[in-house]
C-alpha cells in the first residue's frame, strides 16, 4: 500500500511512515511538508513573543506605556 502526502502527493518512504505513526499530527507529510510546517509554526510563535502587546511582565518591570 502506497501512502501519499497529504500536501504534496508524494509517495511517502518508510522512514517518513515510522515518523508519521510514532509522532501523528492527524495528517500524513512527508519529510519536507513537515519540516515546512515546523517552519510555520515556529515563526508564528516568535511573531507572538516578538510582540508584548498587553504582556503581563510590562508591569512586573515596570514599564508602562
Amino acid at each position: 500500500m502506497n501512502l501519499l502526502c497529504s500536501e504534496c502527493s508524494v509517495e511517502l518512504s518508510k522512514f517518513e511512515i515510522q515518523l508519521n505513526e510514532l509522532y501523528p499530527v492527524g495528517k500524513l507529510y512527508c519529510e519536507f511538508c513537515q519540516t515546512k510546517h515546523e517552519r510555520q509554526i515556529i515563526k508564528q510563535i516568535a511573531d507572538d513573543e516578538a510582540d508584548m502587546h498587553n504582556d503581563y511582565t510590562r508591569e512586573l518591570i515596570g514599564d508602562k506605556k
